[in-house]
Formats: C-alpha cells, structure tokens, sequence
C-alpha cells in the first residue's frame, strides 16, 4: 500500500476495488520447468488456460491432486513465445538468467492491452524502463516483481509506482520451501558421496 495509506485509506480502497478474476482468464508461462510447471497447476486449478513456451519442453503432462485420492490430469503442449505474449491476461516468467532481455519493448508490443506480469525468477530478464512506459501506455496493468536488475536496491520509479507490487526476492521463503530446498540438498550430497 503507498505510503499514503494511513491518511487516505477509503480513496485507495476505491482507487484498487477494479480487479479482475483469474477464472477464464489466460494464464501465459514462459520458462515450464519444474517451477513453471507447478505455477500451471495453481492455475488450473482457479480455473484458468495456460499457455506456455519453453525451448527446451514440447509438452507437459500435470496431475492436479486433489482431496479423497482425486486427480485430474492436464497435457500442455508449449507454443511459441509470440503466442503465449499475444493470448496471455497474465504472464508470468520463470527462467534461468539471461544475457538479453526476455521481455523487452518488442515483447510488450506482443502482449495485449492491460495485461498483468508477474517475475519472480531472475532480475535481469524484464527490461525495468520499457516495464515503466509499458504501464504507463496502458499495455500492463499491473506487475508483481520479486526479483530486480539492481538487487538489493531497486529503482526509485519502480518502488514509487503504485502499479507495482514488490517483494524484496522472498518467493522461496516460505517455511515449506526451504525445507524442501533442504531435502533436495541433503538427496544430492547423498547421490554424490554414494
């Protein structure tokens, strides 16, 4: 909430009361490893169509577990990054780092008027000045950043937009993912040591 929360709180409720529901919306991934893939189902399961490019994956089978032993099995096939910029409400990014831009203004021209962005894997992979003037022209709504170009200080445009929701790189930093960040630790010096 912007610093003005604490004098101003009814105008910002009306200034924030015009969200949109995830239901029937698109969701598009770019990046459909092991992380992507699990952000697809969180989607699938609020009712959303994903679409997703990743160079390395032509299809992803995911199983949405349920209660009671239910599941429901999804296949996704991967589509060109183009398509996935031009269908998606939202987009969000789990790639390895980059030496280009992954979203760039070339990609922002792609993408449809209002939509949202999420990056929560690399900073560096979303140019931060065309992010700016895209949310400015209306391209994006929205965009939730976890990660920066200029880690552990952001820009000052970026933590003043009000378009923008930041988090300091906390993704993985919930009780349940650092154990299992621990796990897997433990499995791979297990593996290496025999």
């Amino acid at each position: 909430m912007p610093l003005e929360g604490d004098s101003n709180f009814k105008g910002l409720k009306k200034a924030y009361a015009k969200g949109v529901e995830l239901k029937g919306k698109t969701l598009g991934v770019l990046g459909f490893g092991r992380i992507g893939q699990a952000t697809a189902k969180v989607a699938l399961g609020a009712g959303m169509k994903v679409v997703a490019f990743d160079p390395f994956i032509e299809k992803a089978n995911l199983q949405l577990d349920f209660f009671d032993g239910q599941s429901v099995n999804f296949e996704i096939k991967t589509i060109s990054k183009e398509d996935v910029l031009k269908q998606a409400d939202f987009l969000t990014l789990h790639v390895p780092a980059q030496k280009d831009y992954v979203i760039d203004e070339a990609e922002f021209k792609l993408m449809k008027d209002g939509v949202i962005l999420a990056n929560a894997a690399r900073g560096g992979v979303v140019n931060e000045v065309a992010l700016v003037k895209a949310i400015e022209s209306g391209k994006v709504a929205g965009a939730a950043l976890d990660v920066f170009e200029n880690e552990p200080k952001p820009e000052m445009q970026l933590l003043m937009n009000s378009a923008l929701s930041l988090t300091p790189h906390t993704g993985a930093a919930t009780n349940e993912a650092q154990d299992r960040i621990g796990t897997e630790l433990a499995e791979q010096i297990i593996s290496i040591l025999g």
